[in-house]
């Protein structure tokens, strides 16, 4: 996604009026967008491509942990890794923390990671025609001010079949459901995925909707990575996260590496 990313923001004005505007009362998204107080039509709603903001003291304990990894031998590092989600909490192991209390302070800095905003984003929900929908979604083009399209614009949503398009193919759509464990928190929401082989490279795209369980925002997160195959090469990558309030709820967020 291109955008002013040079320009930081706090959340704790994510949601000031100044900071977003709430149009008057559209019609509901369709299929599984609805429930996410996804403006419509003509309908728009402005957020943040947004970043985990770490504590000081969290970065400290992760610097002490991932140089623990780092002093394990290959094979022990591959099967400590392989199953890791790095959005996630890292699991306890013996080796890495003194004991329970230590791991308990750990998970404590982890629940106390922030948020931090870069580039505004416009999002609306609009009718793409043939029983399609697609999100009209544009920020700022860094150094110039001028408005470019981000790349979620690019697909198309089939609400009969739950299923998102883009020019690889469909995407298609599983739960997701997280608790605080997940850096941004207990979330609900909707996973679309596409995973694409050929003789060239291989392809895969994921478009994740959902929100906080206390219904306070909405999460847009995209993810494209295609790899060559043949030399092994990575010949695209892109991965963001979009922040929207949902209707005029007020989020406890502080400045960044706060909860």
């Amino acid at each position: 996604m291109q955008s002013d990313m040079n320009t930081k923001y706090t959340l704790f004005s994510l949601f000031s009026a100044s900071a977003f505007c709430i149009t008057a009362q559209a019609a509901d998204a369709p299929g599984a967008l609805a429930g996410y107080d996804l403006p419509t039509g003509d309908q728009a709603k402005i957020g943040f491509a947004i970043a985990p903001a770490f504590s000081e003291k969290f970065q400290e304990l992760q610097k002490e942990v991932i140089g623990k990894i780092n002093s394990w031998d290959e094979e022990k590092r591959v099967a400590y890794a392989k199953d890791l989600n790095l959005d996630y909490v890292l699991p306890y192991h013996e080796e890495l923390w003194a004991d329970q209390a230590a791991y308990a302070e750990y998970k404590k800095e982890w629940s106390n990671i922030g948020m931090q905003a870069a580039a505004e984003v416009a999002l609306s929900v609009q009718d793409a025609g043939n029983g399609l929908y697609r999100f009209y979604a544009i920020t700022n083009v860094a150094n110039t001010g001028q408005k470019a399209p981000v790349s979620i614009s690019g697909l198309n949503y089939d609400p009969a079949k739950n299923v998102w398009t883009s020019s690889h193919g469909e995407l298609t759509a599983k739960e997701f459901k997280t608790t605080d464990d997940y850096i941004f928190k207990a979330q609900t929401g909707t996973e679309w995925k596409l995973e694409k082989e050929d003789s060239f490279a291989k392809t895969v795209q994921m478009l994740r909707i959902s929100k906080t369980t206390d219904n306070k925002a909405t999460f847009i997160t995209y993810q494209s990575v295609e790899v060559s195959k043949i030399t092994g090469s990575v010949l695209s990558n892109q991965s963001y996260t979009l922040l929207f309030p949902i209707k005029q709820a007020k989020l406890d967020i502080g400045a960044p590496g706060t909860r």
